[in-house]
């Protein structure tokens, strides 16, 4: 395969791609999905944080797992193993019953199901890269559109399921149907043979002093200046969308909105994320990181504020604004993830590199999203927990400040000619 039908199958790879981590992109809608069980067995507002924190850790997990198994050249078997997990995951979810209700659903959500997720993730972002090597930020950001896009789009089609149907049976049914997807796409997801690349910008390695990206391992990157403030910038916007997203359909339930309606305002965070991977990630490749990651810490720092004005004043449609500036800042910055991995450290340990700087997410869920769930229950308002959010986002600003003193003007992957 080569010249045309090689341009064809890179677009069916990405198209492939987001499709898969769309539907995956329900674990941003797990106060959604997993409602009937919060109001069938009384979990707090923690309890639910909770959940999400380690399913967070757990898809983190599973992307170390995964960049593991592609270094050894097996991204399919990671495949078929996420997708065994997911199984399972959402199998024992539909199971769990009695005074241990939330510890299971914390054991087959929270770890396995997501684990499932994170090893699916971490095959997918460096396959779909590596078909694009001229536009590493568009491919990025259509792919990660899908995963942020997910909770949005099937949120409130989840909701419609549950009033018509059994919570476990649709539980059960969504296990089946995310394994058969993941499967089905091991047919098309892999990486690209030279040849179905011939002619494209990138494809070949450049020569030294050209702009060529390092090939550097973990071991190099994690010494590296711009891993540490790539972290932290991570860490700090990362904290505030999972804050947000731990709390959940609870923002929009304060403004005393029924269930449907919370649903549909708070998937505006999903769709905000979706807009601000796609939007990043054709950015980055515009203007470089510098530009980029400073706008897009300025997002994540007036997000919050937004959301404060929204529970003071009332407003339904402030809250929708806010939690849209939320998902496009959140969004955003993951998807600088992929893009400063793949320009700052090659293509050839991307996936091993990229599932390293992922653990961010570790810290970042604990403390955004089960520390805002515990600290709300704590002082009985959202509105602190929001503030320490903004403060949160202006140390991301000059986090970004400090990573565009130091970026390059151009670097692999980025068009000077568009």
């Amino acid at each position: 395969m080569g010249g045309t039908s090689g341009g064809a199958r890179r677009v069916l790879v990405l198209l492939v791609g987001a499709a898969v981590l769309l539907f995956l992109g329900l674990i941003y809608a797990y106060s959604v999905l997993l409602a009937p069980l919060k109001a069938a067995f009384g979990w707090d507002v923690s309890g639910m944080t909770l959940v999400f924190a380690l399913s967070i850790i757990a898809f983190t997990v599973g992307c170390l797992v995964s960049g593991e198994i592609e270094r050894r050249g097996h991204a399919r078997r990671g495949l078929v193993l996420g997708a065994a997990l997911l199984l399972a995951g959402f199998v024992g979810t539909s199971a769990v019953g009695g005074g241990a209700s939330l510890g299971a659903a914390c054991a087959s959500y929270g770890l396995v199901a997501s684990l499932g997720i994170g090893i699916v993730y971490n095959v997918v972002i460096p396959t779909v890269t590596a078909w694009f090597p001229d536009r590493c930020g568009m491919a990025q950001g259509v792919s990660l559109m899908g995963f942020g896009s997910g909770g949005f789009v099937l949120g409130p089609a989840v909701t419609q399921l549950y009033a018509i149907a059994d919570w476990r049976a649709v539980l059960l049914g969504l296990g089946v149907a995310l394994t058969a997807l993941v499967l089905a796409s091991a047919a098309v997801l892999r990486p690209p043979e030279p040849r179905e690349l011939a002619g494209i910008a990138g494809a070949a390695p450049a020569a030294e002093g050209d702009g060529a990206a390092r090939e550097a391992g973990v071991g190099e990157m994690v010494r590296d200046r711009t891993f540490r403030l790539l972290y932290a910038f991570l860490f700090m916007l990362g904290s505030v969308g999972m804050g947000v997203t731990g709390i959940g359909r609870e923002l929009p339930l304060a403004l005393g909105v029924d269930d449907m309606t919370a649903a549909f305002v708070i998937g505006f965070v999903n769709i905000g994320s979706g807009l601000g991977r796609l939007g990043g990630g054709a950015v980055l490749d515009r203007l470089g990181r510098g530009r980029t990651m400073c706008g897009i810490a300025a997002v994540g720092t007036v997000a919050p504020l937004v959301m404060v004005a929204s529970l003071v004043l009332g407003s339904v449609a402030v809250q929708v604004v806010a939690c849209l500036l939320t998902g496009i800042g959140w969004g955003a910055a993951v998807v600088s993830m992929p893009y400063v991995t793949r320009t700052e450290w090659g293509q050839r340990n991307m996936a091993e590199n990229m599932a390293v700087v992922n653990t961010y997410s570790i810290p970042g869920s604990m403390v955004g999203s089960w520390g805002a769930g515990l600290l709300s229950t704590l002082v009985g308002s959202y509105v602190p927990t929001l503030l320490v959010m903004c403060a949160m986002g202006a140390v991301s600003v000059v986090v970004a400040l400090r990573m565009r003193a130091g970026a390059p003007v151009m670097r692999l992957g980025e068009n000077p000619d568009l």
